[in-house]
């Protein structure tokens, strides 16, 4: 008979695979096979984010560390902590196509809601538990990746696919330690693998339909000498036209991670991450375009000049233009000052500059700048005399932050403590400008810097500018206590933080100031029972908060047509608040594994971000829809790898209130009991893998139910399902190349035409009566285009 003890090494065995994505037996490089490598973890038997050892070899079946023996096909590791976390390994990333970024990855786990924006893996919308990004936490080899003021995340930007280690998502009550606030939905995590023992290289190639071009090169330095110092480096470039309608996106991508191991068992990270990314921008519709126009709403394709105004068309793609550049650089690193004690610390730096830029018709003659007249216009490249020119709208931005992340862990007996401090600067600054398009529709620069719009004075026209500036402190504490020979698991802790943002526009008739500091005491506590080796059961109670978000929270955006200010800063900042409760139950089986939970939460002044289009440009901003509930109840399940299969399927049943009526211009919308937006009662996943080692395929669907894109329920995104699939082989290795692999990957094989995610979401779409009798005009929300049929074929190797 097994013992107790013989079955615990075996669960942290398979726990350790699991969150590396590679075999006990490939863990260890150059080193015999069989030689575990032991891995520093944290007390509650989770694999500890400030110093991952995930290294891929090409040792097993597969170049670049799939193990095969992750349960669900790579997405249900073993789990025995107080949290309710999910972790994706590389079993399943591996399959995945080479263009696919971290949301896309989670598609498949419960509660996970994605707007798809083309066929290659870009996800610019994402839900969980009816909860959107500014309600999650994003964390990056121990970084807040996340815009520290409107909380979107960008993932593309983080890694390439065949870079990712691993991704956790802690949903629910998230570790206290993270650096960030306002997770009460999730916080995602995203660490890199480790840098190889041995010297060599990794490859892929991809080709895809639209042109799709993707090449990828990783190199690595194996420990040099005996200095316990090893890195990678690699590059990727990615190429594809737009997938509906004109233009074109262009990715350039640069992973580094250096790590220097001590033999007291110091460790000391550098990674540092950069990408660029072009694209021409697509169109979102209304629901009405949608039902005319389909797929080919969009920007136009051609410029064309009215010959007798000289007017031109603001619809063109070319006047639409994103660009972004993004630096990411962290030290996670772990010191241990003692036998019981340590210090982890995450000193990081994150940059990203860039524009995103619309277009429209701008009156030269009687324009104002502020709220002041500022005509007549200087427009260089404008015809003498014109009246009315064509523009692209610059919105350019630049964003630094700098911060670190300590705390120390102390282990006494049957206890460890942490006692830390979270700081963090972070500046954005963002301005507009006028750019004159010429008879083909170019402009001279369309970052703004040459040859913009000018007043009759001489300063650069602008309907807006921002300097806003925040700072972040956080004190935390916790103590996680084992209990009745480790059967019981208690974790309890406390955080604080502050967050102080002072804005500025320096716009002439407007100048304006404000401050505005939000912070909150955020306990938390959660408990995990082990019924036997097999089962436990958890909870945890966990609190949140975050500040209102987007530019137009703190300063005037102007109608340069008008000088009246499009949107203004409601002086409001109080902060959106939540509670949040789960209870659950989980089973580790030789063959099923599976977990189910429910949970509630309450959120006091709930803040709901949406865009609007503002001089052409689409302007995000931060509405408070009062009180708001949500309770519901998340499964999965998967098989433990047998005969190559591997299944798993996932689902979510959600109950999403609004509680209060909302405001609008001194009258209240009758919201009160609606259901909330971005909030469907249904989401649904399955997926069967199959892998020998050699031959691998798998086909994977999801549902998702009706969600409503207004507050007053009279507009409603309809529901869809969709579906993917993989097929490679893997080969032997070759002389010097080491276990070569072809794949087929098939997004959306239906081509099924939908719209995928509510782009933004409205108080009422039709003309309603506000309690007090007074008509509230509608506003049709603006929707996002489902990507069609997308295939990609790669190869790749190790060397």
């Amino acid at each position: 008979m097994t013992t107790r003890r013989h079955t615990k090494l075996l669960l942290a065995s398979a726990t350790l695979a699991a969150l590396t994505g590679v075999p006990a037996w490939a863990q260890t490089v150059d080193q015999p096979e069989g030689d575990p490598q032991t891995s520093r973890e944290r007390f509650d038997g989770t694999a500890d984010a400030a110093a991952p050892d995930i290294v891929v070899t090409g040792r097993g079946s597969s170049a670049n560390g799939v193990s095969n023996t992750t349960p669900g096909g790579g997405l249900m590791s073993v789990q025995t902590g107080t949290k309710l976390r999910s972790t994706v390994t590389r079993d399943y990333i591996d399959r995945q196509a080479a263009t696919t970024n971290v949301f896309t990855l989670i598609r498949n786990l419960p509660g996970v809601v994605l707007g798809s924006g083309d066929p290659f893996g870009s996800a610019p919308n994402l839900t969980i538990r009816g909860l959107s990004q500014t309600s999650l936490g994003f964390n990056f080899e121990g970084m807040p990746i996340g815009d520290q003021l409107s909380y979107s995340a960008f993932p593309s930007e983080w890694a390439d696919s065949e870079n990712i280690g691993l991704i956790n998502l802690t949903r629910g009550s998230t570790d206290i330690t993270a650096p960030v606030y306002n997770s009460v939905g999730a916080l995602l995590q995203e660490e890199l693998i480790a840098p190889s023992r041995s010297a060599g290289a990794f490859a892929s190639a991809s080709l895809g339909n639209y042109d799709l071009n993707r090449q990828f090169l990783r190199l690595q330095t194996g420990e040099i000498g005996t200095s316990g110092v090893r890195a990678f480096v690699s590059g990727s470039r990615t190429y594809n036209r737009s997938w509906r309608g004109p233009g074109r996106t262009e990715r350039h991508h640069i992973d580094s991670k250096i790590v220097k191991e001590f033999a007291s068992g110091d460790t000391i990270s550098l990674v540092a991450t950069y990408n660029e990314e072009k694209s021409d921008r697509s169109r979102n519709p209304t629901l009405a375009q949608y039902r005319q126009f389909g797929r080919d709403f969009n920007f136009d394709a051609s410029y064309s000049v009215d010959p007798a105004t000289g007017v031109g068309n603001p619809n063109y793609y070319r006047l639409r233009v994103a660009d972004r550049q993004s630096l990411y650089v962290s030290a996670p690193s772990s010191f241990k000052l003692t036998d019981r004690l340590d210090i982890v610390a995450t000193p990081y730096l994150l940059y990203t500059h860039g524009i995103i830029n619309g277009a429209s018709n701008l009156n030269l003659r009687t324009a104002f700048y502020g709220t002041q007249p500022a005509g007549p216009l200087q427009a260089p490249g404008a015809a003498a005399g014109q009246a009315i020119a064509t523009v692209m709208n610059v919105d350019r931005y630049d964003q630094k932050t700098y911060g670190q992340n300590s705390y120390l862990r102390w282990n006494v007996g049957l206890a460890q403590l942490r006692l830390g401090y979270w700081y963090s600067h972070f500046v954005h600054d963002e301005k507009a400008a006028f750019q004159v398009a010429d008879a083909d529709g170019g402009v001279q620069d369309p970052y703004g810097d040459r040859g913009s719009v000018l007043t009759a004075s001489g300063d650069t026209f602008r309907n807006f500018a921002a300097r806003i500036e925040q700072n972040v402190h956080g004190v935390y504490a916790d103590m996680t206590v084992k209990l009745d020979d480790d059967r019981l698991l208690v974790n309890t802790g406390f955080k604080y933080v502050w967050v102080d943002r002072v804005s500025r526009s320096p716009l002439p008739g407007s100048a304006m100031r404000t401050e505005s500091l939000s912070q909150r005491p955020l306990p938390q506590a959660s408990i995990r029972y082990s019924l036997d080796d097999k089962n436990q059961l958890f909870a945890d109670i966990t609190t949140a908060f975050r500040a209102p978000s987007a530019v137009s929270s703190y300063v005037n955006i102007y109608n340069a047509a008008t000088g009246v200010p499009s949107s203004t800063p409601s002086g409001n900042y109080t902060p959106e608040y939540s509670l949040g409760q789960e209870i659950g139950f989980r089973h580790h089986g030789d063959l099923v594994h599976f977990t189910v939970a429910a949970f509630n939460y309450d959120l006091t002044d709930r803040l709901v971000q949406g865009s609007q289009i503002v001089n052409g440009t689409s302007v995000g901003f931060a509405v408070n829809v009062g009180d708001q509930s949500a309770r519901g109840v998340e499964a999965e399940i998967g098989l433990v790898p047998w005969h190559g299969l591997s299944p798993y399927v996932s689902g979510q049943y959600l109950d999403a209130t609004t509680k209060d009526d909302y405001p609008v211009r001194g009258v209240f919308l009758p919201t009160a009991g609606k259901r909330a937006v971005l909030s469907p009662e249904w989401v649904t996943s399955a997926g069967l893998n199959y892998d020998d080692g050699s031959f691998f395929a798998s086909v994977e669907g999801t549902y998702i139910s009706d969600q409503y894109s207004t507050f007053m329920n009279d507009e409603m995104l309809p529901g869809f399902a969709t579906a993917n699939a993989s097929i490679g082989y893997r080969f032997r290795s070759i002389g010097f190349v080491k276990k070569p692999q072809l794949q087929l990957n098939l997004t959306n094989i239906t081509d099924k035409k939908y719209l995928s995610g509510i782009q933004g979401v409205t108080s009422n779409a039709q003309a309603t009566a506000s309690r007090q009798g007074n008509v509230i005009a509608g506003s049709a929300p603006t929707y996002l285009i489902g990507g069609g049929f997308g295939i990609t074929g790669s190869i790749s190797a190790a060397f």
